[in-house]
């Protein structure tokens, strides 16, 4: 070997010490991010394997027996149900393919809910056209209908089943505006919120709706807006149900993340200026979104939850200014309101029953266990609480190490919870009377280039089988985080590894959330890959911006069959275990069994048409299907005939692929 020459050791130490120093300075790592900075790679994924994770025990249950208070099947809500717990009874496609991108004028910070056809509702915020919000059909993502309007963003639509008759209706609310519409588009009613009629010179992130919630025990819709004002409305005819819109207490949040310089707000603006409809000259859209999706600015920034044991709606707002101990016009302090919805000579009123503090803003919803006794929220650091829900008191709560960045998934099974970070999935288990940190999600979907890491950036959905979630390749900075390429897939329950991960789709600050074809569909609002571009050139980020959504679609279809059919058999082998002294949970599960007996039932047509099932193992699989359903009942004896009955239908997937 050649002995290496001499004058070579001070021409890199002139070289590297430099760059060393740059790279202790944030504009030096922007600098040598943009010169430097290699493209990531996404890794193939063989085809997974059944998950090991199985539910122990009986599960948390509501006590309301409205068909709304059961596990949904499909995101019908922002953060998917009621409870904003982000779990589904079904299965997610263990395997996806990015499918189309569709709308992508559209910014869409909030995510997407179905019907049982599988269409799809959204509502951009600052469109380019007056719309309030938009129906897609599932096969192209081809426009379906628009409810036509001016608002500052109408957070989720909220797909119901009306509980008596079980059709199925659409709820969407502005800030001054409500309307109810049939699947087709047909509206049933059209009216005035009870809050000023909003224009351009009123226009701010303030007056965004949050969405629409269900309040059971009423039969109405509740909806929360950013400057703290709530309404309530009748399901049936969108009357008033208060004298009064409704204020929660508190006052605005103060920055805690950051605020873009002005040039760099007004490059970033123009990435996105196809998104953005008519807004006067001095708003500033991306800044808006920034400092809600970080808990800033308002009292209320992010979407609540109402109790379907109870109806007691939970709402994360903020103390007034002065009960941080100073007087400045800020609140330093969130806080979560329990609020009940009372009846009194006039209608309803509401009143506030519970407040609890919580350190710092809070951009996380509260999610509310599935028997309604605890709720769990994040505060705007790295911590999560759970909240006793008659109290308000707090029970345990679990430093995670790192700023949580978005609401807690919450399992009706074995404690689980999921708290999404500002880089990782951390799952944490609810004890009893502490909580306890679990695995962190091995997010190794990319092969980082220089510079760059994994990380995630919405939190995951609960399927039966496993996560569904979004994450990206790209710069982690301080307090930021800038995406440069993303993708979506399946993390498994048990382990935390990723059983299939599909590169596709654009940045979002919205959430994960699955259709009634088990594939993934994500609301594009490229907040993070803008601000990227923007700092360290879009060279490093080529994929033009696109809003609208973006579908994952299934493929390998046979294998939803062989979760769904591994889920019921684990559920039933389960159930019958407590079956003789927990009858409302085993009947629960039978319940969700039938869920994912029914998705079986659905798949069929496509994996027949992709060849992944063929005709003969599928008649063998209905035919075992058939014998569970019409068998099945509350009974330790049945639970288990049925069990091995849906282990041996598992068995014909599996031999078919080998």
């Amino acid at each position: 070997m050649k002995k290496m020459k001499w004058w070579i050791v001070p021409i890199l130490l002139i070289v590297l010490i430099p760059l060393s120093y740059l790279g202790t300075t944030k504009k030096g790592k922007i600098l040598l991010i943009r010169l430097f900075a290699t493209e990531s790679i996404v890794k193939t994924y063989p085809l997974p394997e059944k998950t090991t994770w199985k539910p122990k025990g009986p599960r948390k249950i509501s006590s309301n027996k409205s068909i709304c208070a059961r596990q949904v099947t499909y995101a019908r809500a922002m953060h998917t149900d009621l409870h904003g717990s982000d779990e589904i009874a079904t299965v997610i496609a263990p395997a996806i393919a990015v499918d189309w991108t569709a709308e992508k004028n559209f910014f869409v910070p909030e995510g997407p809910v179905f019907d049982k056809e599988g269409n799809i509702y959204f509502c951009p915020v600052f469109p380019p056209e007056e719309v309030i919000m938009i129906s897609l059909e599932p096969d192209k993502g081809k426009r379906r209908w628009v409810l036509e309007g001016f608002s500052a963003g109408a957070g989720t639509p909220l797909t119901l089943q009306d509980p008596e008759t079980n059709e199925e209706f659409i709820y969407v609310g502005t800030y001054d505006r409500a309307v109810a519409a049939k699947t087709d588009g047909t509206v049933l009613w059209d009216v005035p919120t009870g809050l000023p009629k909003l224009d351009l010179k009123t226009l701010s992130g303030e007056k965004h709706c949050f969405g629409i919630n269900y309040h059971i025990q009423s039969d109405s819709l509740v909806a929360s807006l950013g400057d703290g004002y709530v309404y309530v409305l009748d399901r049936k005819t969108g009357k008033p149900l208060l004298k009064e819109p409704f204020m929660i207490p508190g006052g605005r949040t103060p920055v805690t993340n950051f605020s873009l310089p002005k040039k760099i707000a007004e490059k970033a603006n123009r990435d996105i200026a196809q998104m953005v409809g008519n807004v006067g000259k001095d708003f500033d859209p991306l800044s808006s979104v920034l400092h809600i999706a970080a808990g800033e600015l308002q009292k209320v920034t992010n979407f609540f939850s109402i109790d379907s044991n109870t109806g007691r709606i939970w709402i994360a707002a903020t103390l007034p200014d002065g009960e941080d101990g100073k007087a400045d016009g800020w609140s330093d302090f969130a806080a979560l309101y329990g609020l009940d919805l009372v009846r009194d000579d006039d209608g309803y009123r509401i009143e506030i029953q519970v407040v609890s503090k919580v350190p710092g803003g809070t951009a996380s919803t509260p999610a509310i266990s599935r028997d309604g006794k605890r709720v769990y929220v994040a505060d705007a650091f790295d911590t999560v609480y759970a909240i006793d829900a008659k109290t308000g008191e707090r029970i345990w709560s679990v430093n995670v190490g790192i700023k949580v960045s978005g609401s807690i998934v919450v399992a009706a099974d074995n404690g689980e919870l999921y708290a999404n970070t500002k880089t990782e999935i951390i799952k944490v288990f609810d004890r009893g009377d502490f909580g306890e940190p679990g695995w962190t999600a091995n997010l190794d979907m990319f092969e980082p280039g220089l510079f760059q890491r994994n990380f995630n950036t919405l939190g995951p959905e609960i399927g039966a089988n496993g996560l569904g979630f979004i994450a990206v390749a790209g710069v982690v900075i301080g307090k930021q985080k800038f995406p440069f390429k993303q993708g979506a897939g399946l993390i498994d329950r048990e382990t935390g590894e990723i059983k299939y991960f599909a590169e596709g789709g654009d940045d979002s600050v919205s959430s994960t959330v699955t259709g009634p074809d088990g594939g993934i569909y994500v609301g594009n609002s490229p907040l993070r890959r803008v601000l990227g571009r923007t700092i360290f050139g879009v060279s490093k980020s080529p994929q033009p911006v696109a809003g609208g959504i973006t579908k994952f679609k299934p493929i390998h279809r046979d294998l939803i069959i062989r979760d769904a059919l591994w889920a019921s058999a684990n559920r039933s082998r389960n159930a019958a275990t407590f079956v003789d002294t927990h009858l409302a949970e085993a009947e629960a599960d039978i319940f969700q069994i039938r869920q994912l007996l029914e998705q079986c039932y659905r798949t069929p047509p496509d994996a027949l048409k992709e060849g992944s099932l063929s005709k003969g193992d599928w008649e063998q699989i209905s035919e075992i299907i058939d014998r569970v359903i019409a068998i099945i009942v509350p009974a330790e004896r049945s639970l288990i005939e049925v069990a091995g009955m849906l282990e041996q239908a598992v068995e014909v997937v599996e031999k078919k692929s080998l």
